[in-house]
C-alpha cells in the first residue's frame, strides 16, 4: 500500500478525529477517508470491556426491560419540571 507523510499542519487538522472522516476538497470532491488507529490507551479499555461484557445477561435485562419506559410527553414533562418521579 502505498502511503503520505503528513505534516504538522495535516496533523493538527487531524488530531483529535476519532472515527473514520470523509476529507473534501473545497469544492466538495471527495478526496478519500481516513480512519485513526485508536490510541493503546483505548485499545485497553475496548479489550477490558469485552471482557467483562455478557452478550447474554444483556439481552437478559434487554428483554426484562421491555415495556417499561414511558412515552415521549412524559419524559419531557419530568425533564421540564426538574424530576424523574413518575
Amino acid at each position: 500500500m502505498a502511503f503520505l507523510t503528513a505534516d504538522e499542519s495535516l496533523q493538527d487538522l487531524l488530531h483529535g478525529v476519532l472515527e473514520p472522516v470523509e476529507i473534501r476538497d473545497p469544492t466538495g470532491k471527495v478526496l478519500g477517508h481516513y480512519t485513526p488507529l485508536p490510541a493503546a490507551e483505548e485499545l485497553a479499555l475496548y479489550e477490558k470491556a469485552k471482557a467483562i461484557f455478557d452478550p447474554v445477561e444483556m439481552e437478559r435485562r434487554l428483554i426484562a426491560e421491555r415495556g417499561q419506559g414511558v412515552p415521549l410527553d412524559q419524559a419531557m414533562q419530568r425533564l421540564r419540571a426538574g424530576t424523574n418521579a413518575g
